[in-house]
């Protein structure tokens, strides 16, 4: 398996089905682990949202889970197109599970969107499953080509929710504790409250303060944490 992760994402913290949170999006989870566990489920499945609503994390959990599986899967993010090569769309079809993350950014290029629109056949005749995740539904994408934006409209699609401040509160106690660390409810409501509630940022702060607070040999208190993002 390949997996390309992107920058968004801490590279300390492994996204898996495990450590995601569904508040608010338990019908799209359950629906890509049955599409993941069907042997005739092809139909692709495109996942929506704002940035930090968990679609990068979804796809690459999914990816981890057939590789767990000793399934050959694929994880590739279209977030720089400039530094990546429509050619490299042509050969993944071969893989059982393709996930395309960031699939706004080919729109009018002409060049990725004709490889996207033929690894869609392709992998609809390989009878493979395809995972694609973007900040703007499937309707809205200003994709050009007509026979793409066709495709894109194919199989389900989910909204994906941003989780909610209780939610957020519970991601970063759960961040805390994959390190080895102990963040209370009134910390975490702090930082959310006193910080970001941007998840991206939040998960970047939790790698900071696992570094300070091993340096510092000190735990996760309201006072060492007002000195730590101050």
């Amino acid at each position: 398996m390949t997996l390309q992760y992107p920058l968004k994402l801490s590279h300390s913290r492994q996204p898996g089905f495990d450590n995601y949170l569904a508040s608010g999006n338990e019908e799209a989870l359950d629906t890509l682990l049955k599409l993941l566990e069907s042997a005739d489920s092809t139909a692709p499945l495109y996942l929506w949202g704002s940035p930090g609503c968990g679609k990068s994390h979804l796809l690459l959990a999914a990816c981890q889970l057939m590789s767990r599986q000793s399934r050959h899967a694929i994880y590739l993010s279209l977030s720089d197109i400039e530094q990546l090569s429509p050619t490299m769309l042509g050969e993944l079809h071969r893989y059982e599970l393709v996930c395309i993350d960031d699939v706004e950014n080919i729109c009018a290029d002409k060049a990725w969107e004709e490889a996207l629109f033929h690894l869609y056949n392709a992998i609809s005749q390989q009878q493979h499953k395809l995972l694609i995740a973007s900040s703007s539904s499937p309707g809205d994408l200003p994709a050009e080509l007509p026979d793409l934006a066709s495709r894109l409209l194919w199989g389900v699609s989910y909204h994906l929710q941003q989780l909610d401040d209780a939610g957020k509160q519970q991601l970063l106690i759960q961040m805390a504790d994959e390190k080895g660390m102990r963040l209370s409810e009134e910390a975490s409501r702090y930082l959310i409250n006193r910080y970001s509630r941007n998840i991206n940022k939040l998960s970047v702060l939790i790698d900071k303060l696992d570094h300070d607070s091993l340096s510092r040999q000190q735990k996760l208190t309201i006072p060492f944490l007002r000195q730590s993002i101050s």
